[in-house]
């Protein structure tokens, strides 16, 4: 893969505006080797984490790569050390997920927050399987090159107040995974559980069931109690029993507070609210975030997936 210059400091800025965190009520994010949902398991063979190129190198055997220099959970965002997930390595900039053959859907802003759509596709590639084998696996070493795409095209990127979302044409057909089938019309229901995977505060891959819809009158977005961190964006969320894409995650609460208050060096720890959306730690929050995770509708991105599927 072709090494190009880093951009660290846009990274940098990046994780510092994204908004897509919280965890409410219990814990329920898993790793893959976790997870016995056969469905939930399939659905997670067509999603991706976004990584910057620079990060590869080529392995001895030239069918796989390893990623360089990889931080811990606390290490990259000074996670106190007994935090869940907080030795694992943190590679993904964003999530995304599979809608056609070589199509790929994530959010507007992580394409257009820190740079150009097009600098962004040319620096970042998408990484499927980026996932937990065991409890003492390492998914940043000898990724099969089968499993790594880069971007060709951006087909579209949006960041308003309104949309949030990218389409993006990957360099070349998706092997041994299948396109997500997502809803085209109406909306979810308020009695709908959710299920949300992605790669949250750029940890490898998590599934995380139990959310529920919090608040559903807007056209284009609607909100949840889904457990989910800034690496989170451009998750996909389905409906947990169907399998459906419902939305993408684009926003949500503060991801973490101090451990002490009272000390500003302290280490991090998980922002935590009740199974409403209430009482967080880190306080009350204004916006749409008030009543939770926030999800842009999936029919809000579909003129832009028709036209890369050419329909």
């Amino acid at each position: 893969m072709k090494k190009i210059l880093a951009m660290t400091s846009l990274i940098i800025t990046f994780n510092a505006q994204a908004g897509i965190d919280v965890i409410y009520g219990k814990d329920n994010r898993q790793d893959i080797y976790q997870v016995s949902h056969s469905l939930h398991l399939t659905l997670a063979k067509s999603t991706a984490g976004m990584v910057q190129t620079a990060m590869f190198q080529r392995n001895s055997d030239k069918n796989f790569y390893s990623l360089k220099e990889v931080p811990t959970l606390e290490r990259s965002q000074n996670i106190c050390a007994n935090e869940t997930f907080s030795q694992q390595p943190t590679a993904a900039m964003c999530s995304g997920f599979l809608v056609g053959p070589d199509t790929l859907v994530t959010a507007g802003h992580c394409y257009k927050s820190f740079a150009t759509p097009e600098q962004v596709c040319k620096s970042f590639a998408w990484v499927f399987d980026l996932d937990m084998k065991s409890s003492s696996h390492n998914p940043t070493s000898k990724i099969p090159i089968s499993n790594i795409y880069l971007c060709k095209q951006v087909i579209a990127a949006e960041l308003s107040d309104i949309l949030d979302f990218a389409v993006i044409k990957l360099d070349r057909k998706v092997v041994g995974r299948q396109p997500l089938k997502f809803r085209t019309s109406g909306k979810v229901s308020n009695s709908t559980e959710l299920v949300v995977i992605g790669h949250p505060s750029g940890l490898p891959t998590k599934i995380a069931p139990g959310g529920k819809v919090t608040k559903n009158i807007d056209q284009t977005r609607f909100s949840t109690t889904l457990d989910t961190f800034h690496g989170n964006s451009g998750s996909a969320v389905f409906d947990a029993r169907t399998g459906m894409i419902e939305g993408i995650l684009i926003q949500g609460k503060t991801d973490y507070v101090l451990s002490n208050k009272n000390d500003s060096k302290s280490c991090m720890v998980l922002n935590k609210c009740d199974e409403n959306g209430n009482n967080c730690l880190s306080g009350e929050e204004a916006g749409p975030i008030q009543w939770g995770e926030v999800v842009l509708r999936i029919d809000q991105v579909l003129p832009s997936i028709n036209k890369s599927l050419n329909i």
